[in-house]
């Protein structure tokens, strides 16, 4: 944790697949949490990429993916009061624009679902169907739908999604 901004920022560069970005995110996200000054300063720094990706004319779909999924990740760990700082932050929003920035990657897509899980269904059943779909041809994808969050008796993801998705018609 000496120099988790300055680490993250590294492993995020443009040849990273998303779900390294995803991982190393969800980590940073769990190494900033009792550190609001230090949260706030990796969102920020994943913020100004998107400024900077825009002023250069770069494709912005990564540093808004990273941005956003940072902040849902943030939002996830529960963090309370103020001093959370993706408060106000619509971190969905901007995965949404990386998925249509970027194409299809169902990977991405893979990133929505979980971020949907609660409370966005239909939004919530396109992003699963999309991340299922493509990880008939990408196999780290469909290693990571069947995995488990939790043992091994637990769900796999594939299967929560399954759940998800039949529960919320």
């Amino acid at each position: 944790m000496k120099d988790l901004v300055g680490d993250t920022l590294t492993i995020l560069n443009s040849a990273t697949p998303v779900l390294v970005r995803m991982e190393t995110l969800r980590r940073a996200a769990l190494y900033a949490r009792n550190d609001s000054k230090l949260a706030n300063e990796l969102l920020s720094k994943l913020h100004a990429r998107v400024a900077d990706a825009e002023i250069t004319g770069q494709s912005q779909a990564l540093a808004l993916f990273d941005a956003g999924y940072l902040a849902e990740a943030y939002k996830q760990l529960h963090y309370k009061g103020p001093n959370n700082p993706a408060n106000g932050v619509d971190g969905y929003a901007w995965v949404k624009k990386a998925i249509e920035l970027r194409g299809e990657d169902p990977q991405m897509e893979f990133a929505a679902a979980l971020i949907t899980m609660h409370g966005r269904n239909e939004e919530h059943r396109e992003h699963v169907k999309r991340a299922t779909a493509g990880a008939e041809k990408d196999e780290l994808l469909a290693q990571n739908l069947a995995s488990r969050f939790t043992g091994n008796s637990s769900p796999t993801i594939a299967e929560i999604f399954a759940k998800s998705t039949a529960q919320n018609p």
